[in-house]
């Protein structure tokens, strides 16, 4: 047993996960205006003091939530690249179950990147992660157009269309109970259907 446990003295480290995951969930549910700091700490089980020796500010403290949940976001459907042996159509059911496998282990994530994806709070750095992704996306739409095996249109658009059918069911699937079986992989075909040369 060390010093700072005998004293009672928190981990910094363990801190500012605690403030991150309580940020996360309110965030999600309450949204940038509606999630106070104090309630924040509550939450956390931390000082309010303690929020801002880690956070300059609620600004600060939803952009790193937002870059990290991004980021881990990011990785988790383009990382690692699906199989290029594969026909698109395969490919892009790769990267749709991936979809589902991260909302269903970070149910609260995918609602706070939602939610947060357009706020006029968040920095720059932020907003460079989504471009990034988008733009590791646009690559293999445009390869897919290249081979005919996707409809023509602007990548961003086209990402805009399946994304948004994503997110409609997990909004049903939050405000209507648990999706039936299979609806995820029947999803899948129906929006591959929505993107093909037609």
């Amino acid at each position: 047993m060390n010093i700072h446990s005998v004293m009672g003295v928190r981990d910094p480290d363990i801190t500012r996960k605690l403030i991150m995951d309580a940020a996360l969930r309110m965030f999600a549910h309450r949204g940038f205006h509606g999630t106070n700091v104090p309630d924040l700490a509550k939450d956390a089980a931390v000082g309010a003091g303690s929020i801002y020796r880690h956070f300059e500010d609620k600004e600060g403290l939803v952009n790193a939530v937002y870059s990290h949940w991004k980021e881990h976001f990011r990785q988790s459907i383009l990382e690692p690249a699906p199989d290029l042996r594969l026909g698109f159509r395969d490919q892009f059911l790769e990267l749709w179950a991936r979809l589902w496998r991260f909302y269903r282990k970070n149910p609260d994530a995918m609602v706070f990147l939602d939610v947060h994806a357009h706020g006029d709070y968040l920095s720059k750095a932020s907003r460079s992660i989504s471009d990034s992704f988008e733009e590791e996306l646009s690559i293999w739409i445009r390869a897919g157009q290249q081979e005919k095996a996707l409809g023509d249109g602007k990548p961003q658009e086209l990402i805009s269309m399946a994304y948004g059918a994503f997110i409609g069911l997990v909004k049903r699937d939050q405000n209507h109970g648990k999706l039936a079986a299979g609806i995820a992989e029947e999803s899948g075909h129906l929006v591959w259907k929505m993107l093909g040369p037609g």
